[in-house]
């Protein structure tokens, strides 16, 4: 797939999985990816901050191989070094992270690039650094990330509707709260707790793409 193809699915695709061990119910990464792909993600963010740099590469080449097998994108959060390194076709990077500019100077044309954003300011220089999406939260409370910033506000969330980039939202979503969100306009959604951490993920996402046709 082409770096177009793969944002394009970021557009097309509403199931955007972020997933490390922490919050896996004890499965193994690689573990993880596979139920993913399996029930159908087909887009799938690496985040695992407790690992040395082998043992994230050496995940994230073999899950970057599964989402080509699959026709799946593969993010890989952070690291620009180890996503060049493992193949991964998008990069994402948070507001304390290299700058988008200083990614894509390192990683080149061919792999695409998000940043997390909180406010309009923050989409408006995103927009003008040149990233390829946003990842807009958090929206509601979240325990998955321990260091996320307040709830965004009502005048982020209609600047993000209208917003020319692909707006992925995060922080809190799950079963109850996502076709509320998909009628106000938003179509990609980020979650960890509703997907990677379901005892039966298949039938977690399953259950989201319902929830979404309603």
């Amino acid at each position: 797939m082409t770096k177009a193809e793969h944002i394009q699915q970021l557009r097309t695709d509403p199931i955007y999985a972020v997933m490390g061990e922490e919050l896996s119910q004890g499965r193994k990464n690689r573990d993880v990816a596979k139920l993913l792909l399996a029930a159908g993600v087909r887009i799938i963010q690496y985040r695992e901050k407790h690992k040395t740099w082998r043992e994230k590469y050496a995940e994230a080449k073999d899950i970057a191989a599964m989402c080509r097998a699959h026709g799946a994108t593969f993010i890989m959060n952070d690291s620009v070094d180890i996503a060049l390194a493992c193949g991964a076709d998008g990069i994402h990077v948070g507001q304390d992270d290299a700058p988008v500019s200083i990614a894509r100077t390192l990683a080149g044309d061919d792999i695409f690039i998000g940043i997390s954003v909180n406010t309009i300011d923050e989409m408006k220089a995103a927009l003008a650094d040149d990233a390829d999406y946003v990842g807009f939260g958090p929206l509601f409370p979240t325990e998955s990330k321990k260091d996320a910033h307040e709830v965004v506000s009502e005048d982020a969330k209609r600047f993000a509707l209208d917003f020319p980039l692909p707006v992925v939202t995060i922080g809190g979503i799950g079963l109850g709260n996502i076709g509320a969100l998909y009628r106000e306009g938003f179509r990609s959604f980020a979650m960890i707790s509703a997907v990677v951490s379901q005892t039966d993920i298949a039938a977690a996402v399953a259950a989201l793409r319902r929830a979404l046709k309603e």
